[in-house]
């Protein structure tokens, strides 16, 4: 049963007790006028219908349903600026989330990115609830070969509350590997809820998150701290030694990462920044460039995620010797 056919299943029970309830006072004699049979159970009914009927709606249409809660978003009227936050938020990271995931499918990032198209589902009371679904874009938008990826982006964004279940209290569990093989999708997934945890900043203090068919999991500033130190130090599995070469486009420096472009015999790389200053990193963009350090691959043994440790900038009719 859909959360909406619960709650209308509701409604029609709270409706059928009062049709019940005057029925029954007729036949006791009892002189009960419809404001008083209505009465008893209208503070329910408004719950169904105000409360219940729109986040049901809302879980049943949506990839992604965020709560927020916290003091700025604690009444019927929230601080515009805390919902501001929530969808302004959600928005970037969903749209970062998925350019990653067409970079990695050496898929054309920005032009995808674009023509997500990206639906507010409906906002709920409740603290907010907020959802978000990604639809399929005009066939004008994008090309058919391409489809696919925008459901695998549906999915990665319907995996994000399993994946938080991973989040312990100091560290991630490393149970998360075997929940996702890739380490670059897993890497992209971590990024994402890293960027929905709430800073506290806004009067929001905990994002509740659910998807379809997934418990909902709670991110706090707590899980955003250990987000972070495992963003900055990644302890995925077993890596290896090794150097590619391939064309750096632009980098996330808030994250430390970038995508090294057409590595031979492997497409797009993810690569971690490590302990390379960003100012650095800066000279980085645009250039064709050697990466050197310990790399992660995915079941098939193709290199997915570098933790990079040095780099060199090359010309482009170089062909260094590579490991």
């Amino acid at each position: 049963m859909s959360w909406t056919e619960n709650a209308d299943h509701a409604l029609r029970m709270l409706l059928e007790n009062m049709v019940a309830e005057g029925l029954l006072a007729k036949q006791v004699g009892v002189d009960a006028t419809p404001a008083q049979i209505v009465g008893a159970s209208r503070e329910m009914l408004l719950d169904v219908i105000n409360c219940s009927l729109p986040l049901a709606r809302i879980m049943d249409t949506s990839d992604l349903v965020l709560h927020a809660e916290g003091p700025s978003v604690k009444d019927a009227s929230p601080k515009l600026n805390a919902f501001n936050w929530l969808t302004s938020t959600a928005e970037r990271t969903i749209r970062r989330m998925s350019g990653n995931l067409f970079d990695l499918s050496s898929r054309d990032a920005k032009h995808l990115s674009r023509a997500l198209d990206l639906r507010l589902t409906g906002i709920a009371r409740g603290s907010i609830y907020a959802g978000f679904s990604i639809e399929t874009p005009a066939p004008d938008l994008i090309a058919p070969e391409d489809e696919p990826i925008i459901l695998s982006v549906r999915e990665a964004l319907r995996q994000l509350p399993e994946v938080s279940q991973f989040i312990q209290n100091e560290h991630i569990s490393r149970e998360i590997n075997e929940f996702i093989e890739d380490p670059a999708l897993r890497d992209t997934a971590m990024d994402a809820l890293y960027r929905l945890s709430p800073t506290g900043s806004v009067g929001i203090h905990t994002i509740d998150i659910a998807s379809p068919g997934t418990r909902s999991a709670k991110l706090s500033q707590r899980e955003r701290i250990v987000l972070r130190e495992a963003l900055l130090s990644p302890k995925g599995g077993d890596r290896k030694p090794g150097a590619f070469a391939g064309e750096v486009r632009e980098i996330d420096l808030d994250a430390h990462r970038f995508h090294l472009r057409g590595v031979a015999g492997i497409g797009n790389l993810r690569c971690a920044i490590g302990n390379i200053e960003k100012n650095e990193a800066k000279n980085l963009i645009g250039e064709y460039v050697r990466v050197e350090g310990d790399y992660e691959s995915n079941r098939e043994g193709k290199p997915r995620l570098m933790m990079v440790h040095s780099f060199e900038m090359l010309q482009r009719d170089s062909q260094p010797d590579l490991v």
